[in-house]
């Protein structure tokens, strides 16, 4: 494609940097300007590229394939000799705050650029089998003349769709240079698939870029185009690439107007591709993302489990626990899923649900963590399979998740789900400070800055035979007067959540005496939230302005991917409707009707 790989690796680029350069020149009409004098865009604008979920979706819409890969037809095989059908596994982007898709946590490796070679040939050889790619029938019957005259047609619209925009006439010389020049060296489906291939490495491909409408430049600001507008829409609403009805609106010009935005984003919500991307947003934020990495140990859960603390000498069952925890966990991380999506979509659909609302999912293998209070209520069950471990653990891993109301005073929105508190746990006792830290700066965006070198190793002993209780042991590491002035704020919402062990389960009692789960958090707002439990803080977390607007930033940033402040200009008014409203997806809505989202700026340093 006349392209290196060696591209990829200019990672951090401004968009005054871009416009230097000779800019694209996009098809389509345009719809009349009519915005404000002085719009607000983001105080900065930085490419970004596809995440590894971002590349997968695209791929698959791309080629008009399955939601699951064991659902998809078996590749050419010529350019497919991979095991792994879909998604491709692609190394995990460092993030920032647990984010992927944020320009400055988008680190380039030779291995990943490795891994976009092969993920290309891979899918490449899967064209053949695309309902979406011929632009002819009976590609295999045709004449040789009659291939190369269809697989160019083919090749140039694959491109237009891939690169999400009309091509620039240069831009289709150079494709069919390297068409003809593929043509005349391999066979025809070998043709097809290397060509495709090379469009999957282009930059055009991999990254969002954006130069904007540079006519229409206000100050520093530039309106998106029609065609960079279809794509920022779908890959924060959706993940993925446009369909054809973004398409056809970039084409028509009305994603230049704040309303063809607003009704494109309210008939996007409605597609079952926004609920897996909002899930994806929360899994992210929560950090449950990483639930496969808990290691709960079998000395204290097992007999949860009917198991034995210790394993047997004879090893006869040492996979027992290690299989049951991949129960565990993939019912954890299901329960979560499940969660989100109902509140938000089918359920009231606000920030304060997320926080306080007592009903959810669960499995035989988190009813041991809730207790006999969870009751099964009617509603339809959801069920889960995996093949894939058999070889491994000599059995199929299924699942069945019932419809379940938890007691009002034991559960209360995500902060109580076993796997958040799960994920900040040791092994065998709960992790108190990591769960404070969580939640200050999660849920309250306040920042608290890298431990004290000294703090390493001080944590209490993870044992079964401690002495006190965990709070007990908490309190004494960090109470020197050198530690307090950060402990009096992390300790008292990590404290909260001593009703919960290491598992996410219910706990009465912590080595023998009652669980003291009282506190104030004081808030950098100057709120002081006292409460007797965790369930009472997330109610009044939910209630809380700093919270509200923590929780709108969090999704401003996603949006942007760059870090921004809550200081920064156009937020205040976007978080201000939220705390009046608290319709989540409303406030996806206002996002992307915001001047933030749909302006870049293109002043600064070059």
């Amino acid at each position: 494609m006349g392209q290196s790989t060696g591209g990829i690796l200019r990672r951090r680029i401004t968009i005054s940097a871009f416009l230097t350069t000779t800019l694209l020149t996009f098809g389509g009409c345009k719809a009349d300007q009519t915005e404000e004098a002085a719009p607000t865009p983001p105080p900065e604008s930085l490419m970004v590229a596809l995440t590894p979920t971002e590349y997968n979706n695209t791929v698959r819409d791309l080629l008009g394939m399955p939601t699951d890969g064991d659902d998809w037809p078996t590749p050419a095989s010529v350019g497919s000799t991979e095991s792994t059908t879909w998604p491709w596994v692609f190394p995990e982007e460092p993030g920032i705050e647990g984010f992927e898709g944020q320009a400055e946590g988008q680190m380039p490796s030779a291995y990943g650029v490795e891994q976009i070679q092969r993920a290309a040939s891979h899918f490449g050889a899967y064209t053949l089998k695309s309902s979406l790619f011929f632009t002819c029938t009976s590609w295999a019957s045709l004449s040789l003349d009659e291939q190369k005259a269809c697989g160019w047609d083919s090749v140039e619209r694959f491109a237009q769709r891939a690169w999400r925009r009309s091509i620039t006439e240069e831009e289709s010389t150079r494709l069919l240079d390297f068409w003809e020049e593929n043509w005349l060296v391999v066979v025809a489906d070998d043709a097809i698939i290397l060509t495709v291939a090379g469009i999957l490495q282009s930059p055009n491909f991999l990254y969002r870029i954006e130069h904007g409408d540079t006519d229409a430049q206000i100050g520093d600001a530039v309106p998106l185009t029609d065609w960079e507008m279809a794509s920022r829409l779908s890959y924060f609403l959706w993940d993925s690439m446009p369909d054809d009805a973004l398409f056809a609106a970039a084409i028509e010009g009305s994603l230049s107007t704040q309303q063809g935005v607003q009704e494109q984003a309210e008939r996007m919500l409605e597609d079952s591709k926004a609920r897996e991307a909002v899930v994806h947003f929360h899994r992210q934020w929560l950090g449950t993302v990483d639930i496969h990495k808990i290691s709960p140990t079998r000395s204290a859960y097992g007999p949860l489990y009917g198991l034995a603390a210790d394993t047997s000498l004879d090893t006869s069952d040492d996979l027992i626990w290690p299989s049951t925890l991949i129960h565990v966990r993939n019912s954890m991380e299901i329960e979560t899923n499940l969660f989100v999506e109902k509140t938000l979509f089918d359920g009231a659909g606000t920030f304060k649900a997320l926080l306080t609302d007592n009903h959810g999912y669960m499995s035989s293998y988190t009813e041991p963590l809730y207790g006999d209070g969870a009751k099964i209520i009617a509603g339809d069950t959801v069920s889960w399979s995996e093949t894939d471990l058999f070889d491994v653990y000599g059995q199929d891993f299924q699942l069945t998740l019932y419809p379940t109301r938890f007691p009002e005073d034991e559960r209360a929105g995500v902060l109580t789900l076993p796997s958040v508190l799960a994920l900040h746990s040791y092994t065998v006792h709960p992790a108190p400070i990591i769960r404070g830290v969580f939640v200050l700066e999660k849920f309250a965006c306040e920042t608290l800055g890298s431990p004290p070198a000294e703090a390493a190793g001080t944590a209490p002993p993870d044992t079964l035979d401690a002495t006190a209780t965990n709070r007990e042991r908490t309190a004494e590491i960090t109470s020197p007067p050198e530690c307090a002035a950060c402990h009096d704020r992390i300790n008292p919402p990590g404290f909260a959540f001593e009703n919960y062990d290491a598992m996410g389960g219910w706990r009465d009692e912590d080595n023998g005496s009652p669980v003291d789960a009282t506190g104030t958090l004081p808030l950098q707002s100057g709120v002081n939230l006292t409460f007797s439990n965790g369930v009472e803080l997330a109610h009044q977390l939910a209630e809380t302005d700093q919270v509200l607007d923590c929780y709108t930033l969090q999704w401003l940033r996603y949006a942007l991917g760059i870090h921004l402040g809550a200081d920064d200009d156009g937020v205040a008014e976007i978080q201000e409707s939220f705390r009046e409203k608290d319709k989540v997806l409303e406030l996806l809505v206002n996002i992307v009707s915001s001047d933030l989202f749909r302006y870049l700026n293109v002043g600064g340093d070059e």
